[in-house]
């Protein structure tokens, strides 16, 4: 048998041989449904898989192949003769591994986990005579014994599991979710690992261990009560997510009464707590499974679908069941922000999340221009390294997400003047009362003054917890039993804890985006103002929308129709603001050169959207790389202006003048762009060659020691520009003189 030849040659010098038998589970099946390409592509990896462990094993190992189903791994391996388990002790762990390899490879092709068969046995030299027959032989039982289900009872690893268990040696990491409007954290996601230095302590050995000997109901309990326990405190509106595998929640003995009684041994309520059922594992009891979910729903408890977009039933599972939260698998997250049809597929599906009342949770943020583009999008949380990586005890953000969240705004829609007006400015003196006030006392309140919207609820610190809405205490009451139920009862019982709470000097559109992302039935609950996290007052979403229109409105009226870009009096008066308020900036000039030509070639409408071009560009710039308050303005015509600090200016300089580069050959011919140059008349109506539309860019710093005035800066620009319009192509250059 040929295919055995090593083996046997092998064989011949020494005393055993042991054998490790792998095969691919439903193998002919998933070639009829996938395809041979399929099967060759899990061979291979499964191929490259053998040869680095046996590259990197300490004894002399080999292999064989068998078609593309079946794989041999032999060598001497005294410790099979020695230990009778010694064959499980190894096969269970490879066999978790290569499974889980796998998984991350394949699973988003198919939607499905694959599985392996593994088996192992040993072959003494002198065992027969015949060595090709003995090989035969050992074959048809190393078949035979894969069929069979492992029993890894009395495996020594097995043991080392169940002491983790009644020890309870588990490390839970929790991992912030967080709010990509307003940078608040929503709440932590419990992460387990087993004891360190251990086969356990990496997760997937840990619970793929436990779901081959089906103790995975043990080992999520055990998690769930730790992680609980270590959590610390959190707010009243923060959430704890929890991961739960489906086959969990459809286990007969699952008792959905425990998770109730480890949170009464905490400061958490129902309302804290989001389970997470993750799309990559399947249950074959969906109705069990449905039914318990949904008893855990009664009581309160959120769910959220984990790693959607690459799951065993897709869309089908969110349909049934409606989950709070989406999250989106990591893998479509990486690298959105230079993926065009990623970012298109998040955008459907916020677009989708908004309309039933699902929340979209970006899993694996790890770059800034990742979490620009999310933020772009609309997406509503993220999570992720860039954000704070899992830790103990729970970790705070590592970032300011404020840089990020101001800035968006689509050049069409960039005003300028909302950032000068916060919230504090239309702040109205509200009703306050303390936690163990009567219901009975507040509805009294209400009913002497109809003016009274809401009612905030302080506690002994000034602290607002908690909202009493007029129209809400009301239908309450107003219910079956409403009265009985509430009437005698603290205000704290019927109190809104999800309300918007900000200081009073965040920027008015900042709490319109955080008003605007809210359901639709609580969008329009008042906005507490607080100083220093103290109660200051009382703003109406109607004032503060009313207010913010007004402005547009008087904003609307000096922008640049083209690009709806501030225009001169708005830019002046920001010049004016920073000069006013003693603050060191930096102004850039931008200028179009080749601009006219381009213009009577190809004509208006194709220069409009040049210029509409380096207006996107430029604000594409200040996200990236720009502070929150940075202003772009549009001169007219080809002429803008943009107002950053001295920090920041050389980056963004940089940023517009090769974005630009690459970009602007796209508004030319297949032939001018190949040439690089267009033919046209000059100015001087002569016929000549002409290259393509660059920028150039003047910086120049103001530091503003001296009383500069509006007029010596618009000089010192008008200097700079000329050299830079000097300079050959798409230029930055920045003033070097001492700064104004």
């Amino acid at each position: 048998m040929n295919t055995f030849s090593k083996a046997k040659k092998l064989l011949t010098s020494t005393q055993h041989l042991t054998f490790i038998y792998i095969r691919i589970k439903d193998a002919l099946l998933l070639k009829k449904l996938y395809g041979p390409q399929f099967i060759n592509q899990v061979y291979h990896t499964i191929k490259t898989f053998l040869n680095n462990k046996i590259k990197n094993a300490n004894i002399a190992l080999d292999y064989v192949t068998i078609g593309k189903y079946e794989f041999i791994i032999f060598g001497q391996i005294i410790s099979a003769i020695q230990n009778p388990n010694w064959e499980l002790e190894k096969i269970l762990p490879l066999k978790i591994e290569l499974e889980q390899t796998l998984s991350e490879k394949f699973f988003s092709q198919i939607g499905q986990e694959l599985k392996l068969e593994v088996a192992c046995a040993y072959l003494l030299k002198n065992q027969y005579k015949d060595v090709e027959k003995a090989f035969l032989i050992t074959l048809k039982q190393l078949r035979s014994q894969a069929k069979e289900t492992i029993d890894g009872k009395h495996l020594q690893l097995t043991n080392q599991f169940y002491s983790i268990l009644k020890e309870k040696q588990i490390n839970i990491l929790y991992q912030p979710i967080v709010n990509l409007i307003t940078g608040k954290i929503l709440g932590w996601e419990a992460l387990a690992r087993g004891p360190k230095h251990s086969y356990f302590y990496s997760p997937i050995n840990l619970f793929g261990f436990a779901e081959e000997i089906e103790e995975l109901f043990a080992l999520e309990q055990v998690c769930r009560e730790k992680a609980i326990a270590c959590i610390g405190e959190i707010q009243p509106n923060q959430k704890l997510f929890l991961n739960i595998h489906p086959k969990t929640l459809a286990d007969p003995n699952f008792s959905p009464g425990k998770t109730r009684e480890i949170l009464a041994s905490s400061n958490l309520k129902p309302e804290n707590i989001v389970f997470e059922i993750t799309e990559k594992h399947s249950t074959k009891d969906f109705p069990l499974f449905y039914k318990t979910l949904n008893h855990y729903r009664t009581q309160n408890f959120q769910i959220a679908i984990d790693d959607a977009g690459s799951g065993y039933s897709g869309l089908w599972i969110i349909v049934e069941l409606g989950p709070e939260y989406i999250k989106i698998d990591k893998d479509l997250i990486h690298d959105i922000d230079r993926n065009p049809i990623k970012r298109s597929l998040i955008e459907t599906m916020v677009t989708f999340a908004n309309k039933v009342g699902a929340k979209i949770i970006a899993e694996g943020i790890e770059t800034r221009s990742e979490l620009n583009t999310l933020i772009d999008i609309g997406v509503h949380y993220g999570q992720g390294y860039y954000l704070a990586r899992p830790q103990y005890p729970k970790p705070e953000l590592q970032i300011n997400l404020r840089p990020f969240n101001g800035n968006k705004i689509n050049v069409k829609n960039k005003k300028i003047g909302l950032s000068f007006t916060t919230i504090g400015d239309l702040a109205e003196q509200a009703v306050s009362v303390p936690p163990e006030t009567k219901v009975e006392t507040v509805y009294d309140m209400l009913v002497q003054d109809p003016t009274i919207s809401s009612i905030i609820v302080c506690n002994n610190a000034q602290e607002p917890i908690g909202l009493i809405v007029s129209s809400n205490l009301t239908k309450k009451l107003a219910s079956r039993f409403g009265v009985a139920l509430y009437y005698t009862k603290s205000v704290s019982f019927v109190m809104e804890t999800d309300f918007i709470c900000v200081e009073e000097n965040t920027p008015i559109e900042i709490v319109a985006q955080k008003v605007t992302s809210r359901d639709k039935d609580i969008a329009y609950y008042d906005i507490v103002v607080t100083k220093h996290n103290k109660l200051v007052g009382i703003v109406s979403v109607q004032n503060l929308l009313s207010h913010i229109n007004k402005i547009q409105v008087e904003v609307a009226k000096g922008s640049n129709p083209l690009t709806g870009l501030p225009g001169n009096c708005c830019i002046e008066q920001e010049i004016e603001r920073r000069l006013n308020n003693k603050q060191s900036f930096s102004l850039i000039y931008a200028d179009l050169d080749n601009f006219k030509v381009y213009n009577d070639t190809y004509g208006f409408k194709k220069g409009d959207e040049i210029i509409v071009l380096l207006a996107n560009i430029m604000n594409w710039a200040i996200k990236r790389h720009g502070n929150i308050d940075d202003f772009l303005g549009h001169i007219g015509g080809d002429d803008f202006v943009l107002i950053t600090t001295p920090d920041r200016v050389e980056r963004i300089g940089l940023a517009i003048t090769r974005c630009f580069k690459r970009l602007v050959r796209k508004c030319y011919s297949q032939i001018d762009q190949e040439r690089g140059w267009i033919e046209a008349k000059g100015r001087d109506g002569k016929i000549g060659k002409f290259a393509l539309v660059s920028v150039s860019l003047a910086a120049l710093d103001c530091f503003n020691k001296n009383n500069t005035t509006l007029q010596q800066i618009a000089e010192r620009a008008a200097e700079v520009k000329k050299v830079a319009k000097k300079i050959p192509g798409n230029s930055f250059f920045r003033d070097r003189r001492s700064p104004l």
